[in-house]
């Protein structure tokens, strides 16, 4: 098999309702989309990967993205032939240790390319990535998602805590803020609609310092709060490391988490007692299995992430890459029909009613994705007014 040609670009899709947390509020998402053709004697076999790059977590913007594939990681594959797809996944693995991408921030550059060449390579070999990854697999059909509450008013507060407690979902996380008082009240709204036995978690994505966090946690723990997510900045690391010892709760490294060896340092050191992995912030699914092992070894425990925006794409790696480990506290993602406006695969990825998902088991990322979709997104402005090249190949 040979890698015939890879193209990167950048979409745009647009959400139903403004998502806002202490970092960031936005109505759209850029994301990058890599699409990578493997032949195969006469048959081509088309990969899709994508990537969100955010630079509040990685660094990264959507244009540099674009060319970090272009000029890094293409011409290391571009006409490169494999004996079989295995190789594939083994040169996709010493290349990106080549790249040192365990400490350099490029999440979402590499996982989508990453991606395109797994979902290409198992079409090819007709497997899913997830065997043709391998690993432990979770033993069943489906994970459970829990649900996210972005800020926003207090009727639609009370609106969204309803359809998730009529939906049927067992988790609930809240983003938090500077407004404690605001907060609580969030917080006991929240825990008189959906009752004791939903498990309620807070994110204050880097809003708090130290103090303001042990406070806030004396003042929250009436709710029964199961966990707290990045309460300080992404580079307080001290600050968290303390928050951890001072507090019983669970306390998640998210933006502090976005390589293996930060993923290493935070283990080490005893700065956490959970990650928070989200594919496309990690790098991928194989780096985000190595955190994962990281987890596992120092007795942390592990949250499958999803960045805000994500396509059916990110939606279908999240499964493959949730398949193939034991299982985590908490899964986030999937929210496709809740919030995009349109999305990009034939598929339907929203998550059921109880957060249900069913794992994947059509061959690649098990999705498809049609030029005519990613047209209508294409960001033409990105790209200096290249069009994205349709693919005339016979697509499997």
């Amino acid at each position: 098999m040979k890698i015939a040609s890879i193209d990167s670009f950048l979409i745009t899709l647009p959400f139903r309702f403004a998502f806002k947390h202490s970092l960031a509020s936005r109505s759209k998402s850029e994301n990058l989309i890599v699409r990578v053709v493997i032949t195969d004697g006469a048959t081509s076999f088309v990969g899709y990967g994508e990537g969100i790059p955010r630079d509040y977590v990685t660094g990264e913007n959507p244009t540099g993205a674009v060319q970090s594939v272009s000029r890094e990681y293409v011409p290391l594959f571009l006409n490169r032939s494999f004996a079989d797809a295995h190789q594939v996944v083994s040169t996709l693995q010493s290349e990106w240790a080549k790249l040192k991408l365990d400490s350099r921030p490029q999440g979402a550059s590499w996982c989508a390319f990453e991606l395109a060449v797994l979902d290409a390579a198992g079409k090819c070999a007709g497997k899913t990535v997830s065997d043709l990854i391998g690993g432990r697999p979770v033993g069943n059909d489906a994970i459970r998602y829990g649900a996210v509450i972005p800020f926003g008013g207090k009727k639609a507060l009370s609106a969204m805590l309803w359809f998730y407690k009529l939906y049927g979902f067992k988790t609930v996380k809240i983003k938090v803020g500077k407004d404690l008082d605001l907060d609580l009240y969030r917080l006991r709204v929240a825990r008189a609609v959906l009752g004791p036995n939903v498990t309620l978690r807070v994110d204050a994505n880097c809003a708090w310092s130290l103090d303001e966090t042990v406070h806030a946690a004396e003042q929250m723990r009436p709710f029964g709060v199961k966990s707290y997510e990045q309460p300080v900045p992404a580079d307080q690391l001290e600050g968290l490391a303390a928050i951890t010892k001072a507090i019983p709760e669970q306390i998640l490294a998210d933006e502090s988490l976005c390589t293996v060896n930060d993923a290493r340092y935070l283990a080490d050191n005893k700065i956490c007692s959970a990650f928070n992995i989200r594919v496309s912030k990690v790098g991928g699914i194989l780096a985000a299995r190595q955190i994962a092992a990281i987890a596992r070894e120092a007795g942390i425990a592990c949250h499958m992430g999803a960045q805000v925006g994500e396509s059916g794409i990110l939606s279908a790696a999240g499964r493959a890459f949730a398949s193939l480990e034991p299982r985590f506290d908490n899964y986030e993602g999937s929210n496709n029909l809740f919030l995009l406006k349109h999305d990009i695969t034939d598929e339907n990825l929203n998550v059921g009613f109880g957060g249900l998902g069913k794992l994947l088991k059509n061959t690649g990322l098990g999705v498809s994705v049609k030029n005519e979709r990613l047209q209508q997104f294409f960001n033409s402005g990105s790209l200096n007014d290249l069009q994205p090249p349709l693919i005339h190949e016979r697509i499997v």
